[in-house]
């Protein structure tokens, strides 16, 4: 593969596991019909639930394999995988076969999300994999953007089993697109797949404290950016009464991250990813309390328009964080690059997401709890950063 397929390949990697989100949910509305489900039936929602479950629990165990095996072996069978998943859900006559499928098709997932960083940490280092990272991620973000368009599309002109069949589209896709993937872990850098050396593995990510730290800042900058993810909509409907923002919103907040994205690449070609990314996390600090003194400037409810602002800004940052800061948590983890993802994306998924759901659950009539959040996880990552930092050569 050349440079820009390899980016463009990881970055459908990266993709996979919001592709099966985001198309979803224009769905919903045709699953209650076809299941018998009341109108305001929430039950659906667990289809989102099992999916996370499953990422949480396949990604502990993909890295050790593939540190193993080898990385092409694991992205071949999780492709598989996810491609049969999405063929059970297509065809699923019952409520509880979509739910068995959908804990499957998470499970699958987690292989393409955890093995993306791996690759690259295979062949590059430091600021060059964050320079890397942040062209993945640019093209990443197109996901969002069309995905709801797509899902809305095959709901309309065919029905529900349509978006979950076009999980086997991209399943196939990226299976066959493997192929063209060279392996980047030489068998004499492969460690044995017994429990011990799992374990020691494990051991040995959580004791660096350079991995560690950056890996702990990823997943506090990630508590706050799950809750804007699941609670922009709410703040648009609840607190404003402004539904029809959110959906030229979020399609707005994808392009500015993507352009965000690019702007770092040119950046770390002159700056160093542990400078890139101090300044974002400083920058992500000072614009957070600014959020909060204009929430509570406004009592809970600001000027829309000046609080978004303050909003998408903090978003940037945390896209000009992101690729920075897993490049350095991966960077001295050389032949446990595999496991060190696999604990990377647990935490940042489990840990973060929980820590997101106490902000989701405040939310009514508001925007404090949401930027009380940003502020305090924001400030918390900045002192993990400083953590990682110490034990860092200059």
């Amino acid at each position: 593969m050349g440079p820009r397929e390899f980016i463009c390949y990881v970055a459908l990697l990266s993709a996979m596991v919001a592709l099966a989100i985001d198309m979803l949910l224009p769905a919903f509305e045709q699953m209650r019909a076809a299941f018998n489900l009341p109108e305001d039936s929430t039950s659906l929602a667990l289809t989102m639930t099992l999916f996370f479950m499953g990422v949480a629990v396949g990604t502990l165990f993909y890295g050790p394999i593939s540190d193993a095996v080898g990385r092409k072996r694991v992205v071949l069978a999780s492709t598989i995988m996810y491609a049969v998943a999405a063929t059970v859900a297509a065809l699923a006559p019952s409520l509880a076969v979509v739910y068995a499928s959908r804990f499957a098709w998470g499970l699958a997932a987690a292989g393409p999300r955890t093995l993306s960083q791996t690759i690259v940490r295979d062949r590059f280092l430091g600021t060059a994999m964050a320079r890397v990272m942040t062209l993945v991620q640019a093209v990443f973000f197109i996901g969002p953007i069309v995905a709801p368009v797509i899902g809305k599309a095959l709901v309309e002109f065919g029905s529900w089993r349509w978006v979950m069949a076009f999980g086997v589209i991209t399943g196939l896709a990226a299976l066959l697109w493997s192929v063209r993937l060279a392996e980047s872990l030489a068998p004499e850098a492969r460690r044995p797949l017994r429990l011990g050396a799992v374990l020691v593995g494990f051991r040995t990510v959580l004791r660096n404290r350079t991995a560690t730290g950056y890996m702990l800042a990823n997943t506090f900058v990630f508590a706050a950016f799950y809750s804007f993810l699941a609670s922009t909509e709410l703040i648009f409907s609840a607190v404003y009464g402004r539904p029809e923002w959110f959906v030229p919103y979020f399609t707005a907040m994808s392009v500015a991250a993507a352009l965000t994205a690019v702007g770092v690449n040119r950046v770390l070609r002159s700056i160093e990813a542990r400078r890139v990314a101090l300044g974002a996390g400083t920058l992500y600090s000072a614009v957070s309390a600014a959020l909060l003194g204009v929430a509570v400037a406004g009592n809970g409810v600001p000027r829309l328009l000046v609080w978004l602002a303050l909003f998408s800004m903090a978003n940037c940052c945390h896209t000009a964080f992101f690729p920075t800061c897993i490049s350095l948590a991966l960077e001295p983890m050389g032949k446990l690059a595999g496991t060190a993802s696999s604990v990377i994306v647990f935490s940042t998924s489990m840990l973060g997401a929980l820590l997101a759901s106490f902000t989701d659950r405040a939310i009514e009539d508001t925007v404090m709890p949401i930027s009380v959040a940003y502020l305090v996880y924001s400030l918390i990552a900045l002192a993990c950063q400083f953590w990682a930092r110490a034990d860092a050569s200059p």
